[in-house]
């Protein structure tokens, strides 16, 4: 009684049915993003009242400078010279009631100067701490007085702590400052109303802020300027961060200008880092703090943008932002903006629908074996059918156990299959399968027709192959023959040839088709010299073993040949035509005179370069060939015989200059250093006659042969 078989579909249908439970991921998916909009719409509103309130407060940081430096002016008797310390007390007071205040001082047109600085915000910028003399560690204002004494300008600190007292001093050290060249003097001077510098290098300290000064309606011009630092600011927008934004742990506060300059971030250590990187500090970019986000807010701002903005950081991380203008007081191109990481939105969102997707994933579980079961009936003989249709690719068509399934597609795609690979099977005897791989590699159309390219073109053959075979009974021919050729054609397609065709005991092959190999010359030449060592090493055994020898002489040539397919529309043939291959095939021919194994053209020395040891033969015009050539003999890979070879060059050049007397004392020398050969007895006879009768003057050196 036949098994049951059942629908490939219905199967699938049962499985679709069971994970329909994606169903739940899909409405979390629905939900979370409905959630998600209104979540950023929340904090889309809460940038934006946060923005205000720090543009609020920024103008509260500089406001308290426009009152003490107003009311400065007006007090009575307000001096720079030597009664200008009767000012301390006030001057110590407005820093303590206005800790965003660096320093408050005087100047006069005599060039006296006296300040008062606050060092509570620089005991974390030991830089910025040190610039101040020596100042004691317990030092929280440094009082600085620069005036003429003896026709020379004296500079003066004394320090104060907490209580006011005076802990420490520097006194009557020569001075190069000068208030009267400082932008903040000039610009007070010449103004009726409190004025406030753009952001600027202080002369005294590595710092970088603005000046708010006023002229004293004296006869001395007398200046009153107070200090806010870029620091200070810095740190408020890091208290900001801290108390407004706590929920959002990546959150960027900046101040910039629309020339790229970044005045303060809330990301203060880093910051100020980079003003206590150099001497003389200088404004960073925006792209030097942060998460690169305000590189993108910047080029918003410049472009005119909306004020709230979904902005992409430097890592590509998505934020909410809010930028707007500050007050003119800090430059009419300064901008405050507030960023949020789109992450630091969503995360308990993310993490709330990952809890429910959890749970959901637990029910799912509870399915899993039904799952399990299901596809295992569908998987592991589909994963096997697989495996042998990739298998056909590389003509893998060895017998396997029949598969059996009891889903009926299953099965008859398996009693397909099989079929196939034993029709493929017996096909693949006749046909090369590596040409087979190569063309489907290529993507060549299979249609008569073909294309000139150059070609690297391989021929061997057998040495008295016809005697052989006389010899041996013609089952053992037809056995250690195929051995022979199996090795060659292994050796072959490991070095990327294509084999083209087997006459008897020859082999011919071809390089750089079907697939192009712009090295196809030196691949040729070591499989060449891999098949010369494996067929002498195969004779040795089989010398030993009784049986026949098969020394094989090999050539290779290299020209331009039709590569392509001939034959009819249902019977083709993949190969090469052209002069180049009976070229090739005389070249062969040619070990029998010269008394070589390897035989290669000049074509082929030119294309090889200097990676393998060879030596000229003859300058020859085989038959039927039109232009004479150039053959060597192919020895090894350099530099194997590097010795043999320079010595033969040497002999071969005299001989090619027609100097036959020295060179047949230069071929006797070469004799005497490496030994005779074939090559070596040729070339002696031929000097012998040269040397009797030499030949004709118009001579070319060319050896014309009129038989294959």
């Amino acid at each position: 009684m036949a098994a049951p078989r059942f629908s490939f579909k219905a199967t699938i249908l049962s499985l679709f049915t069971v994970l329909t439970l994606g169903l739940s991921a899909t409405v979390l998916y629905v939900n979370y993003r409905g959630n998600s909009d209104t979540a950023l719409r929340a904090a889309d509103r809460l940038l934006e009242q946060a923005a205000r309130r720090i543009i609020a407060a920024t103008d509260q940081l500089i406001e308290p400078l426009f009152s003490a430096t107003n009311a400065a002016v007006l007090l009575p008797a307000v001096d720079a010279g030597t009664r200008a310390q009767r000012l301390r007390p006030v001057m110590l007071t407005v820093l303590e009631r206005n800790p965003q205040m660096a320093s408050a001082y005087l100047a006069n047109g005599r060039g006296d100067f006296y300040r008062i600085a606050s060092l509570k915000s620089l005991r974390e910028r030991p830089r910025a701490y040190g610039a101040y003399g020596k100042a004691p560690l317990e030092a929280l204002y440094a009082e600085q007085t620069i005036g003429v004494e003896r026709g020379r300008r004296v500079e003066r600190w004394r320090f104060l702590d907490a209580g006011r007292r005076e802990i420490g001093a520097s006194d009557g050290f020569a001075s190069t400052y000068d208030p009267r060249t400082r932008p903040w003097y000039a610009a007070a001077r010449g103004s009726q109303q409190a004025i406030v510098t753009g952001f600027y290098a202080f002369a005294s300290a590595p710092a970088l802020g603005l000046t708010v000064a006023r002229r004293v309606d004296d006869t001395k011009g007398t200046v009153f300027a107070t200090d806010l630092t870029l620091t200070s600011i810095a740190r408020y927008l890091a208290a900001v961060q801290a108390s407004q934004l706590s929920g959002t742990h990546n959150a960027e506060i900046a101040v910039f200008t629309l020339e790229g300059g970044l005045l303060a971030h809330s990301n203060t250590a880093a910051y100020e880092r980079l003003l206590d990187a150099a001497d003389t500090p200088r404004i960073p970019g925006v792209s030097e703090v942060g998460g690169g986000v305000m590189v993108s807010i910047l080029a918003s701002a410049r472009a005119g943008g909306a004020p709230q903005l979904r902005v992409a950081g430097a890592d590509r991380v998505a934020w909410l932002a809010y930028v707007a203008r500050l007050s003119p007081v800090y430059g009419e191109s300064t901008y405050l903006a507030v960023a949020v990481p789109v992450s630091d939105v969503l995360g308990p969102l993310a993490r709330a629908a990952r809890e429910t997707l959890l749970v959901s994933l637990l029910v799912v579980l509870a399915f899993l074996p039904l799952v399990y079961l299901a596809a295992g009936a569908i998987s592991a003989p589909l994963r096997r059918l697989t495996a042998e249709i990739t298998g056909l690719q590389n003509f893998d068509v060895g017998r396997t156990p029949p598969l059996r399934s009891s889903i009926a597609e299953i099965h008859e795609l398996a009693g397909a299959l099989a079929t196939a690979k034993f029709m493929l099977g017996a096909f693949a005897k006749y046909v090369p399968k590596n040409l087979v791989r190569q063309l489907v590699g290529s993507g060549a159309d299979p249609r008569p027709g073909g294309e000139r390219r150059p070609v690297t073109v391989f021929f061997s053959d057998v040495r008295d192959f016809t005697t052989i075979s006389e010899q041996v009974a013609p089952e053992r021919l037809m056995e250690f023959t195929s051995e022979y050729l199996e090795g060659l054609v292994k050796l072959l397609l490991e070095h990327h040839g294509t084999v083209d065709k087997f006459v008897g005991d020859q082999v011919m092959a071809y390089w750089n088709a079907p697939v192009p190999n712009p090295n196809h010359a030196v691949d040729a030449c070591r499989a060449v010299l891999a098949c010369r060592d494996w067929s002498n090493a195969q004779n040795e055994r089989w010398a030993r073993e009784g049986t026949p020898i098969l020394y094989t002489r090999f050539a290779l040539h290299l020209g331009d040949a039709i590569v392509g397919n001939v034959g009819s529309s249902d019977r083709m043939d993949y190969t090469v035509m052209g002069a180049t291959i009976n070229l090739g095939s005389r070249i062969e021919g040619l070990n029998k005179i010269y008394g070589t194994q390897v035989l290669i053209t000049q074509p082929v020395v030119d294309a090889i370069g200097d990676g393998f040891a060879h030596r000229p033969v003859d300058r020859v015009l085989p038959k039927g060939a039109v232009h004479a050539l150039d053959v060597h003999e192919l020895l090894g890979v350099a530099p194997v015989a590097a010795a043999r070879c320079a010595d033969w060059r040497a002999f071969y050049a005299l001989y090619s200059r027609r100097d036959w007397p020295a060179a047949a004392a230069r071929l006797g020398e070469f004799r005497g250093r490496h030994g005779a050969d074939a090559l070596t007895a040729l070339y002696e006879e031929r000097l012998q006659r040269f040397l009797a009768e030499p030949p004709p003057a118009d001579w070319d050196g060319v050896i014309r042969y009129t038989q294959k």
